[in-house]
């Protein structure tokens, strides 16, 4: 048996020998493109989805008020609109000089809206970490890598094509997760930069030394620890080979590679590219906030936390910080994706009663059901309810980071999505984190490491129990390891904002959109 591992373990190494053998490791000066476009203009691209999209919103909006000279354009999909509207105002309102972002609508499909099509709702995309969730991550991740049909690929390519050479800009800032603005940086000689929220240890394992991203790093949707055990080594190995395996050879993916193909688009789906000072990445992640890298690209730009506050808390909704000050304050704030189902519901206000009867704090809720069902989940905690010292949102009217700097912010509870993690981070301030899926999972295990958060539940999810829960909050508000993880935690967000964030990224767009 162990000989078959090491075989197909051999054969698999093999492939992704091939298959990576394109990301980019060599120390090489940046040659300028030979389309330099129109100098001092830049060109956003982008899908709708927060979780992807914040980082070049703030970067976006660092650009008009500490670069007002530039020609700033942004183009996705209608749903942004209203945010990118609501940049330029901020901007104008910070800084009079400032201009407005011209916006530019793409007609094609949104990437939200073509993966939903396979994952129905946000429940769609939750699995369990590990091997047993593994099949079900690698079916939810085809939809998230390849959401388009073929057709529809190749459409927005087109577009993105057209409308880059009608703006002529001299940079074009793209998101990894509109595929066919990536596509296309591989087929025309211009100058591209992509801005990343995700951790350094998920874009550049395999840029480590001695294979290292078979079984130093767990791999995407992991429940191993880091470090790993020695006595996990093999199934760290077998999972990153299975995700290896599937790049390689899922037949969705190899369908739009063919289709593009013979539309002559070269390059298509190349999910192993990396930075390059031709084609630099911006990264929100940085080394202090991430599992020990040994190596990181020529290209990459560890920019920090590149967080979406555009104005102090108190100015964007008073009547909300007045009622933070009434006590210390858990928020809980699950990203834009997550919805609550019944027993989610249920689990999270049980928990919530023994985390209150044995503390002082309150809890900022922000709630949203998924499918319908009454009301009868918040008995247990009702009393807070109608006294105030437990507060639903379904929508926070605040940018969730500017209510994490107010200072009356003791304790995140956050789905462990990057920019929730991130922000935290930078807030200083612990973490309790609730993965349901995919890079959830390592961002969780990466907060214990770092000894910043916990992630109570590991070995129950993505189900939620209200006894573990509680025990985790606990754990996070009362108690030495509370104290240590407050430490380390505060420690950490003031070595993030050395970094820069948001201001770095717009200093390292508006150079190279000016260079001549």
């Amino acid at each position: 048996m162990l000989r078959r591992l090491l075989l197909a373990g051999a054969i698999l190494v093999a492939l992704a020998g091939v298959y990576f053998s394109g990301v980019n490791t060599a120390d090489t000066a940046a040659s300028p493109p030979s389309i330099r476009g129109r100098n001092g203009t830049v060109l956003f691209l982008t899908t709708t989805a927060n979780g992807l999209s914040n980082v070049h919103l703030a970067t976006s909006y660092a650009l008009l008020t500490n670069h007002p000279s530039l020609e700033v354009h942004y183009a996705s999909f209608a749903r942004l609109a209203p945010e990118v509207a609501r940049i330029s105002a901020s901007a104008r309102a910070k800084n009079p000089a400032a201009g407005s972002i011209q916006w530019h609508e793409l007609r094609g499909l949104d990437y939200v809206d073509a993966a939903f099509r396979s994952w129905n709702s946000s429940d769609g995309l939750v699995s369990p970490p590990g091997q047993a969730g593994l099949d079900a991550m690698l079916n939810t991740l085809e939809y998230g890598v390849a959401p388009w049909h073929p057709e529809e690929h190749w459409e927005l390519y087109q577009e993105v094509a057209k409308l880059i050479e009608e703006v002529d800009p001299a940079v074009i800032a793209l998101d990894v997760c509109l595929r066919p603005a990536m596509d296309y940086r591989f087929n025309v000689d211009r100058r591209f930069v992509i801005i990343s929220p995700n951790a350094l240890s998920d874009i550049f394992s395999f840029h480590q030394p001695y294979a290292a991203a078979l079984w130093k790093y767990p791999s995407l949707g992991s429940d191993l620890p880091f470090p790993i055990p020695w006595s996990k080594i093999t199934t760290a190995i077998w999972e990153r080979l299975r995700f290896v395996l599937w790049v390689v050879s899922n037949p969705r993916l190899l369908e739009v590679r063919a289709y593009l193909r013979d539309k002559g688009v070269q390059n298509p789906l190349d999910l192993a590219a990396g930075p390059s000072e031709e084609q630099p990445w911006l990264l929100m992640s940085f080394p202090e906030a991430n599992a020990p890298l040994t190596r990181i690209p020529p290209g990459a730009v560890i920019c920090g936390p590149m967080v979406l506050d555009l104005a102090p808390a108190e100015q964007q909704d008073p009547e909300l910080v007045a009622w933070l000050k009434r006590a210390p304050t858990v928020l809980v704030n699950l990203g834009s994706a997550v919805k609550y189902t019944e027993q989610r519901a249920s689990a999270m206000a049980a928990s919530f009663a023994e985390v209150l009867e044995k503390t002082d704090v309150q809890i900022l809720w922000k709630f949203r059901k998924s499918g319908e069902f009454d009301d009868g989940f918040l008995k247990p905690i009702d009393k807070y309810v109608e006294s105030g010292r437990v507060r639903l949102e379904n929508w926070l009217n605040v940018d969730p980071p500017s209510l994490l700097q107010t200072g009356d912010v003791v304790l995140s509870v956050h789905h462990g999505g990057a920019n929730c993690f991130y922000e935290t981070i930078s807030a200083g301030i612990p973490h309790v984190i609730l993965p349901l899926w995919l890079d959830l999972y390592n961002f969780a295990t990466t907060a214990e490491y770092l000894g910043v958060g916990i992630w109570p539940g590991r070995d129950t999810a993505p189900e939620w129990h209200a006894d573990t829960l509680a025990k985790g909050f606990l754990a996070a508000l009362v108690g030495d390891e509370s104290v240590s993880m407050r430490q380390k935690a505060k420690a950490l967000g003031a070595v993030a904002a050395t970094y820069g964030g948001r201001d770095r990224a717009a200093a390292e767009v508006a150079r190279l959109a000016v260079q001549q």
